[in-house]
C-alpha cells in the first residue's frame, strides 16, 4: 500500500516538473505578446494622440497583463511625482526589483532598453520610425518565442512522464 502510493508521489512529482518547466516557455512568448501590445498603444497615445508619457504610461498599463502592467504603474508613478526624469532609468529599476516574475531573453530585454533609452529623443518623425522598428523586432522575436513554447511545451511535458514513469518501473 505505502509502495504503490510512494510511486504515484513519484510520478506525479516528476510529471510536475515537466509542466512546470514547459510553462516558462508559454510564459516568455505571453509576456513578449504584451510587451508588442503595450508597444502598439504607446505608439497610438504618443504619435497619433500627443498624450504625455507619464499618462500614456498609465492607460496602457489597464490594457495589458502582470508584470508588464506593473512596471508600467510603477515607472508612470515616478515619473508623475518626478523621482525618475527618464524612462529608461525608471524601468530598469524597476524590472531589477521585478526580474524574478520575467521570463525574457537578454535579446528581449536588448529591444526594450533600446526602445525605451531612444524614446523622447527624436521629433515626432523619428519616433514613428523607433515605434515601427521596436514593433518589428517584438513580432520576430515573439514568433521565434512562440515556436520555441511549441516545441518545448511538449518536450519538457513528456520528459516529466516519461523520466516519472521510468523511475516508477526501476523502483518496481
Amino acid at each position: 500500500m505505502f509502495k504503490g502510493l510512494a510511486y504515484i508521489v513519484i510520478f506525479l512529482s516528476c510529471s510536475y516538473i515537466g509542466f512546470y518547466y514547459g510553462e516558462i516557455y508559454k510564459k516568455r512568448s505571453k509576456q513578449l505578446n504584451n510587451v508588442l501590445k503595450a508597444t502598439l498603444f504607446l505608439n497610438n497615445e504618443v504619435i497619433y494622440a500627443n498624450t504625455p508619457m507619464p499618462e500614456a504610461l498609465k492607460y496602457i498599463s489597464f490594457k495589458v497583463d502582470s508584470p508588464i502592467k506593473d512596471i508600467l504603474i510603477k515607472v508612470s508613478e515616478k515619473l508623475l511625482l518626478g523621482e525618475s526624469n527618464s524612462i529608461y532609468e525608471s524601468f530598469k529599476e524597476e524590472y531589477e526589483k521585478m526580474s524574478s516574475e520575467f521570463h525574457l531573453y537578454k535579446e528581449d530585454l536588448r529591444i526594450i532598453k533600446d526602445f525605451l533609452n531612444s524614446l523622447g529623443e527624436t521629433g515626432v518623425y523619428g519616433q514613428d520610425k523607433l515605434f515601427n522598428l521596436t514593433i518589428e523586432n517584438l513580432k520576430i522575436n515573439c514568433g521565434s518565442a512562440e515556436e520555441i513554447a511549441k516545441k518545448n511545451v511538449k518536450m519538457y511535458r513528456s520528459l516529466g512522464i516519461c523520466i516519472g514513469a521510468m523511475i516508477v518501473i526501476f523502483l518496481i
